[in-house]
């Protein structure tokens, strides 16, 4: 993958997302040995209690625990901090010629290009998109379609002749083989990135009228 600092963005969105889990589980097991313990304290038998080397232990114990959640506190920051930083790397981004998957429309008038691979060739190919609520506003036919890359474009109207309203949309592609064996398609976009979108603590980046995550980009350039 030629990519600049995607690598590295990605490397730490994953190790952001392994020490926020793993943070978590230290805070529950925390909780749940402190409850334990005072269980412990309270119910114990008078005349039998628990053992000064016992119950030292127990403290020892809840205080490598409590040592764990202490380092939450410094991890969130870490992670706070790395979050900020690809952001700022991805803004970098803009400007650069991407090759990525992605079946996402950012549709604001017009006409936009829909582009898909064809790993075999088909005699049918349907192609339907999707308004943000998830409903089926066209459906786009094509047939004998030869195998490689396709480029199709929708002029912006349902199946109903009308013009749809712009926004998001997205796009789904079932293509058939002359053996009545459903073929394997990839969407993609290929163009220049234009602009950023952080959501839910994904990156996204706008290319032309299309939107993909970073994490589905196969080649950067430029």
């Amino acid at each position: 993958m030629s990519a600049i600092g995607l690598d590295t963005i990605l490397a730490n969105q994953t190790a952001m997302d392994s020490a926020a889990k793993a943070t978590s589980k230290v805070e529950s097991q925390k909780d749940m040995f402190l409850n334990l313990l005072v269980k412990q304290l309270q119910y114990q038998d008078p005349l039998n209690p628990v053992e000064n080397t016992e119950f030292t232990a127990q403290l020892a114990q809840f205080s490598q625990l409590e040592t764990l959640t202490d380092m939450k506190d410094s991890m969130s920051q870490l992670s706070q901090l790395q979050g900020t930083l690809n952001n700022i790397q991805a803004v970098s981004f803009i400007g650069k010629q991407v090759n990525a998957q992605g079946n996402i429309i950012n549709y604001t008038g017009g006409e936009a290009g829909i582009n898909l691979e064809l790993e075999g060739q088909a005699s049918t190919v349907a192609i339907t998109l999707y308004n943000a609520e998830g409903t089926p506003v066209r459906t786009i036919n094509m047939q004998d379609v030869a195998k490689g890359n396709v480029e199709c474009a929708w002029d912006g109207k349902n199946n109903n002749g009308e013009d749809v309203a712009p926004g998001r949309y997205y796009f789904g592609v079932e293509a058939t083989g002359y053996d009545g064996q459903l073929v394997k398609t990839t969407s993609y976009a290929n163009g220049t990135v234009t602009g950023v979108r952080y959501s839910g603590g994904v990156i996204y980046l706008q290319v032309g009228d299309k939107e993909v995550a970073l994490s589905q980009v196969e080649k950067i350039s430029g």
